[in-house]
């Protein structure tokens, strides 16, 4: 049998402790009160993704890190690997898009990979394009979607079609068939900066550095 993996609250205090951080320092870097950084580590209350965004983004370290997964000396890390099965991962639910982030428990990758729902069926359910550093791959597995961009016109993708396009340029996905599209989605970014991004393009204020 395998062991569990640790709770939120566990991993917080983890966190802290080998950082030799008092509750009121990890409030003032991350703008998370006391009192609910002190239900969290008690395992009294969880956060929103958001709020972990937020509180991965103050004590600086990647969000994996909050659910068990600390990284290696070297960061890059010699024959690493992560198995995802069916349905596994770290879901995550915006108002133009459903993520699954596959593989969520190894810190600090070069890329993101993700299953994507594309709930957006309209251009204009965003406030601005999505944009983020690196490169960025989608394959269409399901239904029918456009892709639209700031500098081309926008692009009809089908089940099995897929695209390579450089993610600093806008960019959003609506779909425009009788169902949501499911798309595959592999980005050379953290995480935390594509969550903040995403968020950023559907008028969330950005989070504090």
């Amino acid at each position: 049998m395998t062991d569990p993996k640790p709770s939120l609250g566990e991993c917080l205090r983890d966190l802290r402790r080998r950082n030799d951080w008092t509750l009121a320092q990890v409030s003032a870097m991350t703008g998370l009160a006391v009192s609910t950084l002190s239900k969290v580590e008690n395992n009294q209350m969880s956060l929103t993704y958001d709020k972990l965004l937020q509180l991965a983004q103050g004590m600086k370290v990647d969000i994996a890190e909050l659910f068990g997964t600390r990284a290696p000396a070297g960061s890059a890390g010699r024959g690493r690997r992560a198995l995802s099965r069916q349905g596994e991962g770290r879901a995550i639910q915006t108002r133009t898009y459903d993520y699954l982030y596959v593989c969520a428990e190894l810190s600090r990758k070069k890329m993101v990979p993700m299953i994507g729902l594309v709930r957006a069926r309209s251009i204009d359910e965003f406030e601005d394009l999505i944009r983020h550093p690196g490169e960025e791959y989608t394959y269409v597995l399901e239904g029918e979607l456009d892709l639209h961009t700031e500098l081309y016109a926008p692009t009809r993708m089908k089940a099995g079609d897929s695209i390579y396009f450089d993610s600093t340029m806008g960019h959003a996905y609506v779909s425009v068939g009788d169902r949501p599209a499911r798309i595959l989605c592999v980005c050379t970014m953290t995480e935390q900066d594509l969550t903040a991004a995403v968020l950023e393009a559907e008028g969330i204020e950005p989070l504090p550095a």
